[in-house]
């Protein structure tokens, strides 16, 4: 500030801040920045795994809760895959509803493949092999695969394990099932596999 001479001296009415107070707010601020950072990551962390399982195509309620279909296990054989609906029961942290569903079946040694309708690509429903909603031989690939998907052409066998030159990378997902004393189905959660795993069925034998 300019001081005009004769004029009497005005005192500094700014407080002063020593080095160290501008050191200790330095030290503070980086403290807040720090801890509110990791607050963040871990609140980040914790929502993840929720927010990936909402939309996770794939996500189901888990083994502990089984629907029960109108199929009986006489409906489907070892030769082709077949087309079915079922009404699904989702009861989890989040949900309880009921929602319908769409798999296809086929008998593999003694068991039974429910095969997920979703693409392991990125998730498109795939097609089957059907004229009339009734199961023909496969037609996709030069007649060497049974499912396709539409949106990136990924091609599987009849057991739901993608060709090599598919974009998909794993096979169909399997459903967990049940088989009551009547002979009737019940389907549980969907089980991811690999192409190693492929054979691995979730399921008991059937009669």
């Amino acid at each position: 500030m300019e001081h005009k001479q004769g004029a009497p001296l005005q005192p500094d009415t700014e407080p002063h801040v020593s080095l160290d107070e501008q050191r200790g707010l330095t030290r503070r601020q980086f403290l807040t920045y720090v801890l509110g950072g990791t607050g963040a990551f871990m609140g980040t962390l914790v929502a993840a795994p929720m927010i990936v399982s909402a939309f996770d195509p794939l996500h189901r309620s888990g083994s502990a809760n089984f629907s029960r279909t109108t199929w009986k296990v006489s409906d489907f054989d070892d030769k082709l895959p077949k087309h079915v609906k079922f009404t699904e029961h989702i009861d989890d942290a989040w949900n309880s509803q009921d929602k319908p569903n769409d798999v296809y079946v086929i008998k593999y040694q003694n068991r039974l493949m429910i095969m997920s309708h979703v693409c392991t690509h990125l998730g498109c429903h795939v097609d089957g092999s059907e004229d009339n909603g009734q199961s023909v031989a496969p037609k996709y690939g030069n007649g060497q695969y049974w499912f396709r998907c539409p949106c990136h052409d990924s091609v599987y066998n009849i057991y739901g394990v993608p060709s090599d030159t598919s974009p998909a990378p794993e096979p169909l997902a399997l459903y967990e099932y049940r088989i009551d004393s009547d002979g009737t189905v019940l389907v549980g959660g969907a089980v991811k596999r690999t192409k190693e795993t492929w054979n691995q069925v979730p399921g008991p034998t059937i009669a």
